[in-house]
């Protein structure tokens, strides 16, 4: 096998003659014209300037480049252009031949251009056909409902096209259809045949595990076939084997080291090499890495309904995560913060679980490698959201079908694959959404999700679970967002306007989908504004705000909790505080009724660019006040306490595999301090429990007034040293009285890292550490100090000196935000 590298530089040209530039391949048109300087110096995130996209991108453009082929490469008759990814309606010619056409961004296409190619110079060309002209005429042909907002939070029509659902908008995107040839393309000489994939499935047993090989191969001509295997272990040991081409092998693995998620165990990753020879030569070879684990959902009848939990070799986990989203608006760009920086992030705030949401792209082999890497469970949405699609369209059938075969294929090895689910809030919306659906298009439903697509997860990957919608009970449009029968989303809080502690009066079963919004900080906000677009009802400010008045509803929920801020800069900070205290009112609800409800994925964790959102994690990379608070409440160990106007009731959950034991103290302080009332409790729970230590009511002490002038402050320290805390206020933030916390910081310089030690004089709430101009993740921000504490944390060294530290450190709390 030989293969020629058609990426690197390629020519663009528009049809009407407007555009003339070059790319990167793989690219896309937005990110060359935005590199060539088209959208300025800050690009198209900057102000406004992402609405020139939709004008620009009506029209076709060609994508083209020349190519050296050496004669010996000619010599295999077996020769195919591979292209893993075009964006999206394709027509492809070499040397003026048309060889064929693509209209599947999430598919990967294979040409047969044996007879098209010669020895020397050569020519690619690929027209890119307008998608926007496509889904209007498709549209007008046949109209099904789709969630475009009328066309104002996405371009209407973009259920009719197998391109990326958010390319054409969002509540949290712009409208950017990008076009071009986004993943690898190559040509590919083969012998006589392909190794196109091997079926590894996994039984385990005592002490073992059997591992069970189903190749495919893709013959040309006839030979002498034979498959080699090698298998490493984590630690580097080497075992060979060989594959029947054509039935099922049967490898045996003694003292298996098992994977398991984040937070329960390690990752151990096998390494399994495979070599198709030919008379003993190899004409091709294929790699993957597997972890050893059984990994389904559970389903049991009990008191409240059905559970719908993840079991990791036989352990019933409680998820823990969020919703991921495309990284950029440009699916090529590398803007500094990687795909391995935000699935790190992801461990490091103590996910265990990552929901993949089902109106982007299927992601990369790297996000699944880092995935099962740093032990994250993946919910997989298939790429189907929000919108009825052409299914009695024979054509679309098959066109969808192949897509998830493709990916589906290319994924189900992974040890992080959860579950695969069929369409995000389609069934729900059939069920509760303001449409009217018809009979013929409840039948088509049923037909995708229910009848194709379980067909072709049996002849791909049956051993995967399968979920047809998102939320469902499991289908039929039987009751789709039933909270005590599989997974539900809940929105009642945020577009339904209710309080924060709505989310106490629902217990669910598995809590898919639930989300609050806040802005950027001030360093994010900057960097798409000028001086004069620095309020949020500007249009720039709006314009960077993709849900139908967010930046109003952010205020209003400001307004229920906290005091006005002084300035936009505390206006930021108070809604990012807002937005913690929202989401984790919810987690640590259902993390206190564990076993009725098996799980957390908020949305959403990241953003597309910079914008005021859902994610806990900016377009930078930048933490909010939410991710460090998601930390806190998803560690294995949670201290929460669950309290009104008057009580509280004190938790502990343990999510761990070992008993935790240790001593609870609470302490009920005035605003300056003084203590008013203690006590302690000498504590255990055991793995996989939650329980309720001690509930107390205040009632005398929160006489006249004083529920304004007191808070509970409660710290659990466990026998390994490790402290956990939680506080409670008896009446919001805005009728309190806060002191001047009166901080104080210094910062100390370590071999490894930087220490950061900040004391408050008097109690201090939501303390908020960062820089001027500094980038940095700190073990802890965004916490509650008591009067006269002090805290210490860390921040990984950069090239930053500590004199520069020292000069931008700005610390505040709630009390200095208005």
């Amino acid at each position: 096998m030989k293969i020629l590298d058609l990426n690197g530089n390629w020519n663009i040209t528009s049809d009407d003659g407007l555009y003339n530039l070059t790319s990167d391949v793989p690219g896309s048109l937005f990110y060359a014209l935005e590199q060539r300087g088209d959208f300025g110096d800050e690009g198209l995130i900057f102000r406004e300037n992402n609405k020139e996209a939709v004008k620009i991108a009506d029209r076709d453009f060609t994508w083209s480049r020349d190519f050296q082929v050496e004669e010996d490469f000619l010599n295999s008759p077996h020769l195919f252009l591979e292209a893993d990814g075009l964006d999206t309606i394709a027509e492809i010619s070499i040397n003026g031949r048309e060889i064929g056409y693509s209209d599947n961004m999430h598919r990967t296409w294979k040409f047969n251009i044996a007879d098209v190619l010669k020895p020397g110079g050569n020519t690619i060309k690929i027209l890119f056909k307008n998608t926007l002209n496509y889904i209007r005429k498709e549209r007008e042909r046949r109209f099904l409902y789709a969630a475009d907002g009328d066309g104002v939070t996405s371009v209407q029509g973009f259920n009719m096209i197998r391109k990326s659902h958010c390319s054409y908008g969002w509540d949290w995107g712009p409208k950017v259809p990008d076009v071009g040839v986004w993943r690898d393309i190559s040509i590919v000489a083969y012998d006589s045949a392909k190794l196109k994939s091997v079926h590894v499935t996994q039984k385990h047993e005592n002490d073992k595990v059997l591992l069970n090989f189903k190749p495919e191969i893709e013959s040309f001509a006839e030979a002498d076939l034979n498959i080699r295997a090698v298998l490493s272990s984590p630690e580097g040991k080497i075992s060979g084997f060989s594959l029947s081409t054509d039935e099922l092998t049967e490898e045996v693995v003694g003292d298996p080291q098992l994977w398991w998620p984040n937070g329960l165990g390690e990752q151990p990753l096998y390494q399994l090499d495979f070599f198709l020879e030919d008379n003993g030569s190899v004409i091709d070879d294929f790699s993957m890495k597997i972890g050893l684990r059984t990994l389904t959902v559970e389903q049991k009848k009990d008191e409240w309904g059905e559970t719908f939990n993840f079991s990791c070799n036989g352990v019933s986990l409680f998820a823990r995560g969020g919703n991921y989203i495309p990284e950029d608006i440009y699916l090529n760009r590398n803007n500094g913060y990687s795909t391995e920086k935000l699935i790190e992030d992801c461990k490091t705030a103590n996910f265990n679980c990552i929901r993949v949401w089902g109106g982007g792209v299927y992601p990369s082999d790297e996000f699944f490698d880092l995935c099962d890497e740093k032990g994250l469970v993946v919910w997989q949405d298939l790429m189907f959201a929000c919108a009825i699609y052409d299914v009695n369209n024979e054509h679309f059938l098959k066109n969808i079908s192949e897509e998830l075969r493709d990916n589906l294929t290319r994924m189900r090895h992974h040890a992080s694959i959860g579950l695969i689910c069929g369409n995000n809030e389609m069934e729900w919306a059939f069920e509760e959404w303001p449409f009217n659906p018809t009979k013929e298009q409840r039948v088509e439903y049923l037909k995708q999700y229910q009848f194709v697509f379980p067909q072709i997860m049996s002849e791909v990957c049956p051993e995967l679970f399968y979920w047809p919608a998102s939320p469902s009970s499991g289908g039929d449009f039987d009751k789709p967002n039933d909270p005590d029968h599989g997974d539900c989303h809940f929105w009642e809080v945020w577009h339904g306007n209710k309080d924060f502690s709505e989310f106490k009066n629902h217990y669910f079963r598995f809590m898919s989908e639930f989300g609050f919004e806040s802005f950027p900080s001030m360093k994010t906000i900057k960097s798409f504004t000028n001086e004069e677009d620095r309020n949020i009802f500007s249009p720039v400010m709006e314009d960077h705000q993709k849900c139908d008045g967010g930046n109003g509803k952010i205020l209003t929920y400001i307004s229920k909790y906290y005091k006005y801020p002084k300035d936009l800069d505390s206006l930021s900070y108070v809604s990012q505080v807002s937005q913690a205290e929202a989401i984790t009112t919810g987690i640590k609800h259902w993390r206190r009724n564990r076993g009725r409800c098996m799980g957390s994925t908020y949305w959403q964790l990241n953003d597309n660019w910079p914008v005021a959102s859902w994610s806990s994690i900016d377009y930078y990379g930048r933490w909010k006040a939410l991710h460090y608070a998601a930390k806190r409440a998803y560690a294995n160990i949670l201290l929460s306490i669950n309290g009104d106007n008057n009580s509280a009731e004190i938790h502990i959950s343990n999510e761990g595999k070992e008993t935790t034991s240790g001593l609870v103290e609470w302490k009920l302080y005035t605003l300056k301090g003084e203590l008013v009332d203690s006590g302690k409790n000498s504590v255990s729970a055991a793995p996989f429990s939650t329980k309720m230590i001690e509930k107390r009511i205040f009632t005398e002490e929160l006489k006249g007034g004083n529920e304004r002038e007191l808070y509970l402050s409660v710290h659990y320290r466990d026998e390994n040293g490790d402290e956990y805390s939680d506080y409670h206020n008896f009446s919001p933030y805005k009728y309190m009285n806060l002191q001047d916390p009166r901080l104080n910081v210094e910062i100390v310089e370590t071999e490894n890292f930087y220490a950061l030690t900040i004391k408050a004089q008097n109690p201090a709430f939501h303390v908020e550490m960062d820089f001027t101009e500094i980038d940095g993740i700190l073990s802890d921000n965004f916490f509650h100090l008591d009067g006269g504490a002090s805290k210490t944390v860390t921040m990984e060294k950069s090239q930053w000196s500590l004199p520069q530290l020292a000069e931008q450190i700005k610390v505040r709390s709630l009390a200095e935000s208005y």
